[in-house]
């Protein structure tokens, strides 16, 4: 789910910027001007920050969800414990 969010954000995110490009080219040429790079230099922070962000996120679930890790004890001792009020 999350990673779909992430591809459908980066899509529109990518999409918005070409257009805010597109249209700074044709203001730049109506006026005579030169045009401006900046929605361009956005671009790469924006998705590199957004990768980043969702790489340390999976690194942190598995990390969690993976024998030693926070969750799988959690619940291997939470199992051990309903066991011995069973038992006990």
């Amino acid at each position: 789910m999350l990673l779909a969010f992430l591809f459908v954000n980066f899509t529109l995110l990518e999409g918005f910027i070409v257009w805010v490009t597109i249209k700074s080219f044709e203001l730049a040429m109506i006026n005579g001007i030169e045009p401006s790079y900046s929605p361009l230099l956005a671009l790469i922070p924006a998705v590199l920050g957004e990768t980043i962000s969702y790489g340390i996120y999976c690194a942190k679930s598995k990390a969690e969800n993976t024998k030693n890790g926070i969750v799988y004890e959690t619940a291997m001792r939470e199992l051990r414990q309903g066991e011995e009020e069973a038992v006990g």
